[in-house]
């Protein structure tokens, strides 16, 4: 009796200190692994994900600067070139002017070319006092005045012409003063090409005036070519 008695307490000893569901012990381990793998697996794609989305907008961020660089780099050349060609320009223009004043004749004709016999100044020689006309050096674009006086009750009719063709005309009249006006044109030449004063309407009526005070004239200029 004694000894069965012993037995018992053995085997219940024995039960007692072993895990009650060793299978389910180990399942439950190994689902909670795979659960930690899979929660952890899900976070770094998460992280992947969010790297990324981070690489591609610094990708473009990037992008945007490189294109901002290349836009200033093409304006910073641009300016360069502008700069250099301006220079070029102010090098390669020559000076060409001229003004000269005094008509020859005062009672104007029909027809007739003005001759401005003082001549005050006539850089890169273009103008005549002998034909009254300018001829240009060089191509480019010229300004063009005349600058007229006449007598009281007296009148002109006058115009700046290219080769023939008109650039301005002009007419005046004052019955009690003597009156000045100007006019100025603008226009495109070539070398060799004309420009001079006439007179599209003259008689004894039609006068031209100059004292100390009030010059009549006429001047030009190659402002660019």
């Amino acid at each position: 009796m004694t000894g069965l008695l012993q037995l018992f307490l053995l085997v219940s000893t024995t039960l007692a200190s072993e895990p009650s569901c060793p299978a389910c012990s180990k399942y439950d381990y190994e689902q909670n692994l795979l659960e930690r793998m899979i929660r952890m697996e899900f976070t770094v794609e998460q992280d992947l994900t969010r790297l990324k989305n981070e690489n591609k907008r610094l990708s473009e961020v990037v992008d945007t600067l490189m294109d901002q660089q290349k836009h200033a780099e093409r304006r910073l050349v641009s300016r360069i070139e502008d700069v250099e060609r301006n220079q070029t320009n102010q090098i390669a223009t020559p000076l060409v002017y001229f003004h000269a004043r005094s008509p020859q004749t005062t009672t104007l004709t029909t027809g007739e070319v003005i001759l401005y016999k003082t001549v005050e100044t006539n850089q890169g020689n273009g103008y005549s006092s002998t034909s009254g006309k300018f001829t240009a050096p060089t191509r480019g674009l010229y300004l063009f005045f005349m600058h007229t006086c006449t007598p009281s009750n007296k009148f002109d009719v006058l115009r700046i012409v290219k080769e023939g063709s008109v650039l301005i005309a002009s007419v005046q009249r004052d019955n009690n003063n003597h009156v000045c006006s100007s006019s100025q044109a603008f226009v495109q030449l070539y070398a060799g090409d004309a420009v001079w004063v006439k007179c599209s309407s003259g008689s004894s009526d039609r006068q031209l005036f100059e004292d100390s005070i009030r010059w009549t004239s006429f001047g030009g200029a190659l402002i660019h070519n």
